[in-house]
């Protein structure tokens, strides 16, 4: 090729790959955002939910990646609540939204690492457009083994690293633990976290797993023999029996922890370390800052994932029929006092 052609070559690669240069807009608030277009996807319209995938980068640090936890998130295309740069988007569209620091540091909502002359930068790539909330919910269904997955194993790694670095309020509270354990004559297993489980009853089958879902009757109690919260006593009002499920933590960790050592069938106490409970905030005004608390359990069954997804698709149908016939009685409340309004007064 001679020198010519090679000039001429260049010169084209130069010229397209300027015209498919996108460019910061700079907004009225001092956000800048571009939009990198797909052009044979669909507009999003209102009504439309979409599947996005979205990273924050600060500097060179990944802060944050849906794509890392296996966790899309599903939004409803709502132009009147979103920023008027997602106005425009279309399926298969990325949408960049850049932020100086100087302008987080000012509004006071900038995390630690923060400096001044930096940008923090979000990325939200419209992956898919569905046209109802059922066709969205269906597709996130999919995603939410992983996630969980995930979720667990990253809530997992925080739990043992601040164990790791709290040396002296692990030792000290499990003084406190054996101690109380000594008073009362019990006897446990320790885990490795330091929850003690005592067990008064053995259950029978496998030890509760990481992905079963226990169903528990419990009562909560401080070292003062204070009752907090329970199931089984009336005075607090929820009766039911509680689902645990063990793939993540919607309790405390220190349950998550404890019911490992537990069997369908078992009758116990989980006595938790104050930094597996409610840690340094405490839970006012019942339980106090760095408090060791023991929970008196029976474990009354042992279900797997699909059996507490029907539990739950059951008491959301309850909630709602309930709902319903709250408004239903509303309506007849308001019905007939808008009729007795409208009567004309008796005479005598």
């Amino acid at each position: 090729m001679n020198k010519t052609l090679c000039l001429a070559v260049a010169a084209i690669i130069f010229l397209a790959s300027g015209c498919n240069e996108q460019k910061f807009i700079k907004d009225a608030d001092g956000t800048e955002h571009k939009i990198i277009r797909n052009s044979n996807g669909k507009k999003a319209v209102a009504g439309d939910f979409m599947e996005v995938n979205i990273t924050v980068k600060y500097k060179d640090s990944l802060l944050f990646s849906s794509l890392e936890s296996s966790q899309p998130r599903f939004i409803p295309f709502d132009t009147v609540q979103m920023p008027p740069y997602f106005k425009e988007v279309h399926e298969g569209d990325s949408l960049v939204i850049r932020q100086s620091t100087d302008s987080i540091i000012k509004s006071g909502q900038a995390a630690p690492f923060m400096k001044k002359g930096q940008y923090l930068v979000q990325s939200f790539k419209i992956v898919k457009l569905f046209s109802s909330k059922e066709a969205a919910d269906s597709a996130a269904k999919v995603f939410e083994p992983a996630a969980k997955i995930y979720n667990k194993k990253k809530t997992d790694d925080q739990i043992e690293k601040e164990i790791a670095t709290n040396d002296s309020l692990v030792k000290a509270d499990d003084k406190i633990i054996t101690d109380y354990m000594a008073k009362n004559n019990l006897k446990g297993t320790k885990t490795k976290w330091g929850t003690y489980v005592v067990i008064d009853s053995a259950g029978t089958g496998p030890m509760i797993g990481n992905n079963d879902v226990a169903v528990v009757n419990y009562t909560g109690r401080t070292f003062e023999d204070s009752t907090f919260d329970s199931n089984t006593n009336p005075k607090f009002g929820h009766p039911e029996p509680l689902y645990v499920d063990m793939s993540q933590y919607r309790v405390i960790p220190g349950w998550v922890d404890g019911l490992k050592l537990m069997q369908k069938g078992s009758v116990g106490k989980i006595i938790v370390p104050s930094y597996l409970a409610y840690g340094a905030g405490g839970r006012p005004p019942k339980i106090g800052p760095n408090e060791n608390l023991v929970f008196d359990i029976k474990v009354t069954d042992v279900v797997d994932q699909a059996a507490y997804e029907k539990e739950q698709e059951k008491e959301q149908m309850q909630m709602q029929q309930q709902r319903q016939m709250m408004e239903q009685m509303q309506r007849q409340m308001q019905q007939q006092q808008q009729q007795q309004k409208n009567q004309p007064p008796s005479g005598k």
